[in-house]
């Protein structure tokens, strides 16, 4: 039943791909669109090899980048050049302003080990701020859905993951704050690192993966002021228009290109995003190393540049090896902290 399931599933992908190449092909050229689908290709060959990016597959990704950039704006492009980016925001609830999101849908109660831990590193080092778990029960609370968004979840066609980057887009556009996916590994107080900023996002320009980001953003951590909600409603207004008039994801990195079409389409965002310094150089490191033995002089040099750590609850690691904590096994028994 597994193996059947497996293959249904990477049918089913094949296909949304399959369909993807076709839309894309009609706003650029059928040649374009199929590089978009060999660069989608290399993606996945990349995960399972340890995301090493040859110099070839390099330039099919940022061809691709290209490409969806031309798509989105033949597409768009009047949507985009039309929007105002200057309309007066409504008063947000000051009750609800600069809180810190995550979000499990089924509750924190219900989620994997290493997300209540991340969440607990997390309000560890939140200082004052509250830190709001969204869930299925309580997010209407916080954020305006649309109805016709709702439809389109109930039908099928907006995936629960699109509605996560919709929720973190509203939460932000109607409340600024941070928001931070619920499989981060906080070391470090985030007050001075985050919220003395005007805008946020953890930045690393010599980032080695070609992705449209580059680097400079990452839509797995976004913050902003309540005066610079605007950038965040322009994010989300850009990814409603896009699901208002389309019934499938041309793209995962959906968040990342209204990012990148907000900083083309308004210089303001693209100098506020510009203004952020780089900042959690290692953040994908502590995951490289969950397997590992624990290492205390190792574990101090991560630390000691890097507050944020990405981790997943799709893959698990031994908890300890001859009888030795590994870092997994310390992350899971809430021993993984500083000094």
């Amino acid at each position: 039943m597994e193996a059947h399931n497996s293959i249904r599933r990477y049918l089913h992908r094949i296909g949304e791909e399959c369909r993807s190449t076709a839309e894309i092909a009609r706003f650029t050229s059928w040649p374009e669109a199929l590089e978009t689908f060999r660069a989608k290709v290399d993606i996945q060959v990349m995960n399972r090899n340890g995301f090493k990016e040859q110099p070839s597959v390099r330039k099919r990704l940022i061809h691709k980048h290209e490409i969806l950039m031309k798509y989105f704006e033949k597409r768009y492009g009047d949507f985009y050049g039309k929007y105002d980016f200057n309309a007066p925001m409504p008063v947000s609830d000051p009750a609800l302003e600069n809180k810190i999101w995550v979000c499990w849908w089924q509750g924190l109660d219900n989620a994997p080990l290493i997300v209540q831990r991340c969440v607990e590193s997390i309000r560890r080092n939140a200082g004052n701020r509250e830190v709001i778990v969204i869930t299925d029960e309580n997010y209407e609370q916080y954020v305006h859905i649309p109805d016709w968004v709702k439809a389109k979840q109930e039908a099928g066609i907006i995936t629960r993951t699109n509605l996560s980057d919709l929720l973190r887009l509203s939460l932000l556009a109607e409340h600024g704050g941070l928001w931070l996916d619920s499989t981060f590994y906080c070391s470090g107080p985030l007050e001075k690192m985050v919220f003395s900023k005007p805008l946020w996002s953890i930045k690393r320009p010599d980032y080695l993966h070609c992705s449209v980001a580059q680097g400079y953003f990452a839509g797995y951590s976004l913050a902003c002021d309540v005066k610079h909600r605007w950038i965040f409603r322009a994010i989300r207004d850009f990814f409603l228009e896009y699901w208002r008039t389309s019934n499938f994801m041309v793209d995962y990195l959906m968040v990342d290109y209204m990012i990148a079409l907000a900083q083309r389409y308004d210089e303001q965002a693209r100098r506020d995003f510009g203004a952020i310094e780089p900042n959690n150089p290692q953040c994908d490191d502590l995951f490289k190393c969950l397997g590992d033995v624990f290492n205390e002089r190792h574990w101090e040099s991560l630390i000691a540049d890097t507050s944020l750590f990405k981790l997943t609850w799709k893959q698990e690691f031994p908890i300890e090896i001859n009888g030795v904590e590994t870092y997994y096994g310390r992350l899971l028994n809430g021993n993984l902290r500083r000094n």
